[in-house]
């Protein structure tokens, strides 16, 4: 982000402006952008009413900079204008693979009125012409990928919502279950979604009561009440992927929303270890497997424990995903920080290992399993999987408590630096 505080004009004089791409218009997602880079006050030119009131506007903007987004005839991302808040020339204009004017500039403090003299006499063109006017002046800076594509015509709104749709590929997070099941059904329910006011902590929430009800029916002691448990839980881990889908598309993602799927997550897991158990139970009631659920419960709640104390203390952000077991203190030139320990890439073998006790495998499993009655196994491998977590990240929670000490007695704040 710039360090500077900037204004940012949105440039939608278009008769495009209003159309719509992945639940959003052309205008809505320049605004959208614009804020999520950080601009303090955001101005949607869409028209000659607008480009009148432009002056004034401007005179409460004082020194601060001005980044001006062109989105009313193309979708628009953040990596189209994120470089140009870290450049360093007072012009500033982000350019394509071609070398041509991409749709956005930035200009810093009084030299902004130049600018806006030319959108207010040509809201439709006038940042083109600026472009035009600065070309040999300016700094070029080329955007980043997945930054914008013309939607002017049925067949570029197709090839842009493609584009877009790329920012839900997660290559180094998902797993061949989420990559070649969970991602392909969610995927169609995310651009019916997309058309609804639905936000994506709404649908986090029905994820949560969904995978609730299948946590209540599993703990029945019938199959029929099994098998349907384990559809409403499988069910609601395919949701689950709609709601970061529809945040990363509708720019609606916060630090709230992700702790809330993060939460709503880590609850459904829990119920169903429980309620799993508990169907167990009405089957074999033996003292041991009582005691057994107790185990798991408290090795489940352990291992949650250490990951998101974790995520919280020294990561300040959520998501299992990104937790670290093994750190290093290290001096990071700016001071103590904790560092990932190297390890060794994990051999095929691991990494199957570590795709079976992801909550995606565990989900479809157990669906797969409930057909056969096979609640034994279910609870076995569940129970298995929270031993096996707990005696990895307690340890490692201890030997980070100590390390966290450590830094406190060097006066020094936990923080992460990447290896």
């Amino acid at each position: 982000m710039a360090e500077r505080a900037f204004d940012a004009v949105v440039v939608a004089a278009s008769p495009h402006a209003l159309t719509k791409v992945l639940g959003l218009t052309l205008a809505e997602r320049g605004v959208r952008v614009a804020t999520k880079l950080g601009a303090r006050r955001v101005r949607l030119l869409d028209g000659a009413a607008a480009a009148a009131e432009l002056a004034r506007w401007d005179e409460q903007r004082g020194d601060a900079d001005l980044l001006v987004l062109r989105a009313g005839d193309q979708i628009v991302h953040l990596p189209l204008a994120r470089p140009l808040l870290q450049g360093t020339g007072d012009r500033r204009i982000a350019i394509g693979p071609d070398g041509a004017y991409a749709g956005a500039l930035w200009v810093a403090g009084a030299l902004a009125r130049e600018v806006i003299a030319a959108l207010a006499l040509s809201p439709a063109t006038g940042d083109a012409e600026i472009a035009t006017r600065w070309a040999g002046d300016a700094q070029p800076i080329a955007h980043g990928e997945i930054a914008r594509h013309p939607a002017t015509t049925p067949s570029e709104r197709i090839a842009a919502r493609a584009l877009l749709e790329r920012l839900n590929v997660k290559t180094e997070e998902d797993s061949p279950v989420s990559k070649y099941i969970y991602r392909p059904l969610s995927k169609p329910l995310t651009r019916i979604l997309l058309r609804t006011p639905l936000s994506p902590n709404q649908v986090s929430v029905f994820v949560g009561f969904l995978g609730l009800a299948g946590c209540l029916l599993t703990a029945y002691p019938s199959q029929a009440a099994l098998i349907w448990g384990a559809a409403l839980v499988f069910a609601s881990g395919v949701i689950d992927g709609c709601d970061g889908e529809i945040a990363r598309l509708k720019l609606q993602y916060s630090p709230i929303g992700a702790w809330l799927d993060t939460i709503v997550d880590e609850l459904t897991s829990f119920a169903y270890f429980l309620a799993i158990g508990y169907h167990t139970y009405t089957h074999y009631s033996e003292g041991w497997l009582a005691s057994s659920i107790a185990l798991g419960a408290a090795c489940y709640a352990a291992t949650v424990y250490g990951i998101y104390y974790f995520c919280v203390v020294v990561l300040k952000a959520g998501g299992s995903q990104y937790y670290v077991g093994k750190l290093d203190i290290v001096d990071g030139g700016s001071g103590l920080a904790l560092t990932p320990r190297p390890k060794p890439a994990p051999s095929a073998l691991g990494m199957w290992i570590m795709y079976v006790i992801r909550r995606d495998f565990v989900n479809l499993a157990s669906l797969v399993l409930t057909v056969f009655n096979a609640y034994e196994v279910i609870y076995s491998g569940i129970l298995a999987g929270t031993l096996v977590s707990a005696l990895i990240v307690v340890p490692e929670h201890i030997r980070l408590r100590g390390q966290l000490r450590e830094l406190a007695r060097r006066g020094a704040a936990p923080r992460l630096l990447p290896r």
